[in-house]
């Protein structure tokens, strides 16, 4: 088995909230088995479905957020069930849940009860807003998470491309993935610990705590200003209105534009490409030559006449051209991509990034999905199984982990 986590025990009893801490630790090599009911889990109902046909085993979203575990079928309503509970506790190195807080040790299987019994056990809970406060027991989706978190109020559009507009959420299950990511921090932070000094830890992880943290600048604002910040079309959330990133080219496309010439080579590389092409001839005045004048966001008339003249370029460009273009001049640009586009990126593709993954109602017929987000140049990293159908590993885990015979 492969990974820098090769040889940790890792259980995991975890829903969409808490799914994506058990695949970052699984993809890193650790041996994680998701523990779910004789029903399978939420996550397994969450579409979409392979060939559109609903099923525990077909959920393309559950494939993509659990590769590289094992499923282990425990019905809780059963002593004896909650009893192997125990047992898988006892020899695991982490446990992983988000189920309400004191939900598990009300019925003697949470982290009270376990870690006189395993005092290196690392037992890590993620749940919509901490162990205890007020809050403590209200319940959240990813969705709720965004909005009180923070994130969505800096979500949203300019007024003049849709007037009166609320804040939007960003999809893609963020608040769950950041929520999951400072899991996986502190469970990483805790084995540090753990190697030094043999002990465990309990880690409160609280997915809305983990996403208001992550509201880049409206905290900030706030805290040494006490301003709000106001969205924006395709933009940061700023406190006053920026320049607009978004540019459509000649052909229909949209380019992202993230600053243009923030200091003087690069300056000169873009008004020259700009020049050659009959644009921009007034950039050589003396009043272009202070960076900071040229920046957007702070209100100077140069930055409005740069994005000006930017856009009319853009607009008489293809949009491929505008953006190998100002990456040649080294600049911050983009095109607007759909996910078709995405799927056949030739650079993802020369990485190595997609991997192939089969299942129920996909036999022979494997689905496409990322891969790995990082590399390691010691323990690569490698899809060392697909998600599990429900309960394909409850007899193999049981043999490996307790041993029972089977």
């Amino acid at each position: 088995m492969s990974g820098p986590l090769a040889g940790l025990r890792v259980l995991e009893l975890c829903g969409p909230m808490g799914q994506y801490a058990g695949k970052l630790l699984g993809d890193m090599g650790a041996d994680v088995v998701k523990v779910e009911p004789p029903d399978g889990g939420e996550a397994r109902r969450v579409g979409p479905f392979a060939d559109d046909v609903p099923g525990p085993d077909r959920s393309l979203s559950f494939w993509y957020w659990n590769t590289n575990k094992r499923s282990t079928v425990l019905d809780f309503d059963r002593e004896e069930d909650r009893e192997t509970w125990r047992r898988l506790v006892s020899a695991a190195d982490i446990v992983i849940e988000d189920r309400r807080p004191g939900e598990l040790d009300a019925a003697g299987m949470g982290y009270a009860a376990a870690a006189p019994g395993n005092p290196g056990l690392i037992w890590c809970a993620i749940t919509p807003f901490g162990q205890d406060g007020p809050w403590a027991q209200f319940s959240a989706t990813d969705m709720v998470s965004l909005a009180l978190g923070g994130a969505m109020m800096m979500n949203g559009y300019d007024p003049e491309d849709a007037p009166g507009a609320p804040p939007m959420r960003g999809h893609g299950d963020q608040g769950y993935a950041t929520g999951c990511h400072y899991a996986v921090q502190g469970i990483l932070a805790a084995l540090l610990w753990r190697g030094r000094t043999g002990e465990g830890q309990f880690i409160d992880c609280s997915v809305h705590e983990a996403v208001s943290s992550t509201t880049e600048v409206a905290l900030p604002y706030w805290f040494t200003q006490q301003v709000n910040v106001i969205r924006q079309t395709g933009r940061h959330a700023a406190a006053s209105r920026t320049e607009r990133w978004l540019q459509r080219a000649a052909d229909g496309r949209w380019t992202l534009i993230f600053g243009v010439g923030r200091d003087n080579a690069s300056w000169k590389r873009i008004k020259e490409w700009f020049q050659s092409k009959g644009f921009g001839r007034q950039f050589d005045a003396p009043r272009f030559d202070d960076p900071a004048a040229r920046q957007p966001g702070r209100g100077s008339p140069e930055a409005a006449e740069i994005f000006a003249e930017l856009q009319k370029f853009i607009a008489a460009h293809p949009a491929e051209e505008v953006y190998r273009g100002g990456q040649e001049r080294r600049q911050a640009w983009g095109v607007v991509r759909s996910p078709e586009e995405n799927l056949a990126d030739p650079h993802w593709e020369d990485r190595g990034f997609w991997v192939e993954v089969e299942g129920e109602g996909r036999e022979g017929q494997p689905v496409r999905m990322p891969g790995a987000p990082y590399r390691f140049s010691a323990t690569p990293w490698a899809l060392r199984r697909p998600a599990p159908k429900l309960g394909e590993h409850t007899a193999e885990v049981l043999r490996e982990w307790l041993g029972f015979e089977t």
